[in-house]
């Protein structure tokens, strides 16, 4: 239990927290374990934690889609031709409504403030060193690194454990910390609420989609759209967010500011069969014109699994980008290849 400024009683947390599982009360035993964690952050609730949110799933794993959704809103930027943006201030459920079904993104300044961004950021740092010392991508490094365990035979993803590190990237599941920290930072601003609004029911994070990046000048990425492995009849909502300033000497990435309802020609010569080559990429923004767009930190950039983007970096950025990427989805239209956690 946790009083005014008494030490927590992290065994008795935990106990009380199973007992709340054992229980079905899901949500109020993910609630006491980010209370606690709130208080005074400690390992093994942040561990419990996950392994809750990813338990939590069955019990909404099965809940009817919201018929005739997204909601028909008109467009509210009916004069802009890049990237839709606005402060934090602004952001609600329609907005991001209307910006991706008109426009394929929304561009949210000052989601984050930076002072909550930098913990974060020093987080990631955290998670990348104590990654990079283990003998395996399977050994713990607690609080830092704690590659999750608790999944089916369905569920292994050493594959994009190992996908993720080559690309600069933690998969945020293996980094509890850190994971926590963002979680915390986006429900303070109420963006936990926006997604159940949005999607009209309950939302799961994507365990092997929620990234921490930490991308050195000179990173390469392909032209893709997250529809072609993650499939066109779900329901998604992700949220890049910027923990350094990037765009000007950091990497970026680079955006048709359009919406697509369909999957362009991917495949071609030296790139993977998901992948969009840079001729078809570049013809798809012929009208409207690629933009690589300028982060600050605490910037975020929404879009779903449709839009066309890649990693945006040219030889003259010498410093490092800091972000995280999460992708969240209405539960009803899950992908089943993923690994849900209940947020």
């Amino acid at each position: 239990m946790i009083a005014g400024n008494s030490i927590p009683d992290f065994t008795g947390v935990l106990r009380q927290s199973d007992e709340l599982a054992a229980a079905g009360s899901w949500d109020d035993a993910i609630d006491l374990l980010t209370a606690s964690n709130r208080f005074e952050e400690n390992p093994d609730i942040e561990k419990r934690l996950l392994e809750l949110r990813y338990q939590a799933f069955a019990g909404i794993a099965n809940s009817a889609p919201v018929p005739d959704w997204p909601k028909s809103l008109p467009d509210y930027f009916p004069d802009e031709t890049s990237i839709p943006e606005i402060p934090a201030s602004e952001l609600c459920a329609d907005v991001v409504t209307s910006a991706i079904a008109h426009h394929g993104s929304l561009m949210v300044r000052g989601m984050l403030d930076r002072n909550v961004a930098s913990g974060i950021r020093d987080a990631i740092d955290h998670s990348f060193n104590s990654a990079a010392t283990v003998p395996t991508l399977r050994t713990p490094v607690p609080p830092w690194y704690q590659p999750f365990s608790l999944h089916s035979e369905h569920h292994k993803f050493g594959a994009e454990r190992s996908y993720a590190r080559r690309g600069g990237g933690v998969l945020a599941i293996d980094a509890p910390r850190a994971l926590f920290r963002h979680l915390e930072a986006l429900s303070a601003v109420g963006f936990d609420r926006l997604l159940q609004e949005y999607f009209g029911e309950r939302v799961a994070l994507s365990a092997k989609k929620t990234t921490l990046r930490r991308t050195e000048p000179g990173s390469l990425g392909g032209w893709h759209q997250d529809g072609s492995f993650l499939g066109t009849d779900i329901r998604s909502l992700n949220i890049w967010t910027a923990l350094s300033p990037c765009g000007v000497e950091a990497p970026s990435l680079d955006i048709v500011p359009r919406r697509l309802d369909y999957l362009v020609e991917m495949g071609g010569p030296d790139i993977f069969d998901w992948a969009v080559s840079n001729e078809t990429a570049q013809s798809y923004g012929a009208d409207y014109s690629i933009v690589r767009p300028v982060f600050e930190t605490g910037d975020a950039l929404l879009f779903d699994q449709m839009t066309l983007h890649r990693t945006g970096v040219d030889d003259s950025m010498t410093k490092t980008r800091y972000a995280i990427e999460m992708w969240c989805f209405a539960a009803s239209t899950y992908p089943q290849e993923q690994i849900p956690l209940c947020w």
